[in-house]
């Protein structure tokens, strides 16, 4: 399962780099007129939010394949697996509270180490602004899509009026 974490980043990467062309793009129509001047800014707007959101989702896996790897690595001094190492381990251990396990949480990302007392903890290793950033990201893109429907909406429904109010007089 894990193997497939590095080949997702970079197809999110792919697709980051494309909606930023596209959201570049349809500003750009939106400012010079050649398309409908809010529904395409707003859509643009969108786009870059959206990129913005799987670029630093993508960040964050690259982030977790490389915990994944440390703690599938086995050998000597492999128990318990490095990533769980954290500050005060070594007290817990001695207190008898042993890592048992670990396990990746996708959403949100983390890598999360499970002790023998039933608690467990992230160990950190996904900075800590990517959770919060894609979030944030991920509604502003939904928000200006809404937008942009909205607006598409009452353009649409303006000219049916204008064009009622041409033919009916």
């Amino acid at each position: 399962m894990w193997l497939l974490v590095f080949p997702l980043a970079l197809l999110l990467a792919g697709c980051s780099f494309g909606l930023v062309g596209y959201g570049f793009g349809s500003v750009a129509d939106g400012l010079s007129g050649l398309k409908e001047r809010r529904t395409a800014v707003l859509r643009g707007l969108a786009a870059l939010a959206a990129a913005g959101a799987v670029a630093v989702y993508a960040w964050g896996l690259l982030s977790l394949f490389g915990t994944l790897v440390a703690a599938e690595d086995g050998g000597a001094d492999s128990a318990p697996v490095r990533p769980c190492r954290t500050a005060g381990w070594m007290e817990q251990h001695r207190a008898g509270i042993e890592i048992v396990g670990h396990r990746a949480s996708f959403v949100p990302l983390g890598f999360v180490c499970e002790t023998s007392d039933g608690g467990s903890y992230d160990n950190g290793d996904v900075p800590g602004y990517v959770n919060p950033a894609v979030a944030s990201l991920a509604l502003a893109a939904l928000a200006c899509a809404v937008a942009a429907g909205y607006s598409a909406e009452l353009r649409a429904r303006a000219e049916a009026r204008a064009g009622e109010a041409g033919s009916g007089g």
